[in-house]
């Protein structure tokens, strides 16, 4: 007979990517997870994951299959275990990821409005760049992303949030922050900074590329916030997309943002969720709620 103790070392597993670290999670013993899953399997009659030991665990289109209906029956237990006084309040725990850079002007507004919102519900995370948000997404370690729609090779449900434009990143004492809006043909003359982690270089790039125009680039970085802290300290300029809430900072200097005058097309800001599996309750009234946050609370393009 499966149990829900089973059905919830599952999900760990497959959300976590490993036996290893859902143990950690689950404060279980890794070769008790192993065994659990196991035997769940041995009651299902097939594999769940495809054991390869170099790369760890994968799942099956089975167990795909399977996660959604686990999760299901979860957020069913969750709801049948609810105090009679909790007044028909959501409970459940759902992981959500996100693309890096969209983590610090996002993700802790939307994390305390979620709190505030659904109160029931456990909302973890997890970040990465673009690539490996959607394999995630793919393999079911997180429900819903937030992320650009960019590079996804397949290509899942998304709700559009906001059109996010092409900005300069300039030092406040640039000539070119003087302006209103600053040229790309302007922009290509100055030492660039570019912003380096998977899809995210190719997509920043590809304006300049649009136009015929080769920038020097100067450095290098995998991190926005290196990125913003060299424009600011007056080590170059940047062409970037996802703007802070802030032109200030960690260490207090400033950098001024100013649109690009050439025409180019915008970047989707979306929450994806996989379509291989079906959203739980949890999912569906998180999804509502993130599209509420955006907005109500970011109307503005940033």
């Amino acid at each position: 007979m499966i149990t829900l103790h089973q059905l919830r070392v599952f999900v760990a597993v497959a959300e976590s990517g490993g036996t290893a670290a859902a143990a950690r999670h689950l404060y279980l013993s890794q070769p008790s997870v192993s065994l659990t899953v196991r035997n769940l399997e041995a009651e299902l009659g097939t594999e769940l994951f495809i054991r390869n030991p170099p790369r760890g665990l994968s799942i099956t289109p089975f167990g795909r299959t399977k996660l959604e209906e686990a999760r299901t029956l979860l957020s069913i237990a969750e709801m049948f275990a609810e105090p009679q006084d909790a007044g028909g309040q959501l409970h459940g725990q759902i992981i959500i990821g996100y693309f890096n850079s969209l983590g610090p002007p996002y993700v802790p507004g939307l994390l305390r409005y979620l709190r505030e919102r659904l109160p029931g519900v456990d909302v973890q995370l997890r970040d990465g760049d673009l690539g490996s948000i959607n394999r995630m997404l793919e393999t079911g370690q997180v429900e819903l992303a937030l992320t650009y729609d960019l590079g996804m090779t397949e290509r899942p449900r998304v709700h559009l949030l906001k059109e996010c434009q092409f900005y300069a990143a300039l030092p406040p004492e640039h000539p070119l922050a003087q302006q209103q809006t600053v040229s790309l043909e302007a922009l290509a003359q100055e030492t660039l900074i570019q912003f380096d982690l998977p899809h995210s270089r190719e997509f920043l790039m590809s304006p300049f590329w649009q136009y015929q125009l080769e920038p020097r680039i100067a450095y290098r970085t995998t991190s926005l916030e290196m990125v913003r802290g060299m424009v600011a300290q007056g080590l170059g300029v940047a062409l970037l997309i996802t703007q802070s809430l802030a032109e200030q900072t960690h260490d207090g200097s400033r950098l001024v943002c100013r649109p690009i005058e050439n025409a180019l097309p915008s970047q989707r800001l979306v929450l994806a969720h996989s379509h291989h599996f079906s959203p739980t309750p949890v999912a569906e009234a998180v999804t509502q709620e993130i599209k509420v946050f955006f907005k109500e609370r970011l109307s503005d393009c940033i």
